[in-house]
């Protein structure tokens, strides 16, 4: 149960903090995961294409 609340109170600062440097929740979520899925899989490809996808998103 610990586990469950930990996850959700950094979840909560996370969207704390993007919101005072006025960051998208959703992006810098969704590179959280990215960075995840790289050290599961070992899949750097994959990662950096992600952060590039974001960055044209951010830019457009």
């Amino acid at each position: 149960m610990k586990v469950v609340e930990n996850k959700k109170l950094q979840e909560q600062r996370l969207k704390e903090i993007s919101d005072e440097k006025g960051i998208d929740y959703n992006h810098l979520k969704s590179l959280i995961e990215s960075v995840r899925t790289k050290k599961l899989l070992k899949r750097n490809n994959y990662h950096q294409q992600k952060i590039n996808d974001i960055i044209e998103k951010s830019t457009k």
